[in-house]
């Protein structure tokens, strides 16, 4: 195809768009038709071909004018939240968990268990590493862990096993103690 096949091609698309566009237009109610007007968009945008460059600046365009962008219309302001609703969830999540600490004899093992449950302030402390401070066994925290997310209502945190793999541990701890008991049964 040589050059003056591809302009007249060109200018057909051109012209055709051009016809649809002002078609369109026309069949808009006049408030819309002033809106288009007064962002520039009442007629067709023809970019000219060539070089690839618009004819003329594109800061002459009124799309270009102050004002007009969008990084710089402020956010709407957020809708009120049902406040009671919110307020009352974090009360009662706050007054468990102060429970919690104050309930138990070992205050800090259950902040730290409580801090890894949570992954609120999760410091890379593994379970193990909380054990040794304490001076008690993994799975005495790990059962601790359990108890606080299944009365906080918490998903297993990142440095727990999931629920999951609890149940298969426990399946399989269970069907290995009945085995056990079956094949060496107590006098």
């Amino acid at each position: 195809m040589n050059s003056d096949d591809y302009s007249r091609k060109q200018k057909a698309r051109d012209s055709e768009y051009e016809r649809e566009y002002k078609a369109w237009i026309d069949s808009l109610p006049p408030d819309e038709r002033r809106k288009l007007e007064a962002q520039g968009l009442a007629s067709p945008s023809l970019a000219h071909h060539g070089n690839g460059a618009a004819k003329g600046d594109a800061a002459d365009s009124p799309l270009m004018r102050e004002g007009d962008d969008p990084a710089l219309i402020p956010d709407p302001e957020p809708e009120p939240a049902n406040e009671t609703c919110d307020t009352e969830s974090v009360h009662s999540a706050i007054r468990r968990v102060v429970a919690e600490i104050l309930c138990h004899a070992n205050a800090r093992l259950t902040t730290e268990c409580i801090a890894l449950v949570s992954g609120l302030a999760y410091t890379g402390s593994s379970m193990t590493e909380i054990a040794k401070r304490h001076g008690i066994s993994r799975a005495a925290v790990s059962k601790r862990c359990v108890e606080l997310t299944e009365l906080l209502d918490l998903p297993p945190s990142r440095a727990m096993r999931s629920l999951t793999a609890r149940k298969r541990y426990r399946d399989a701890r269970l069907k290995s103690t009945r085995s056990h008991e079956h094949t060496h049964p107590s006098s």
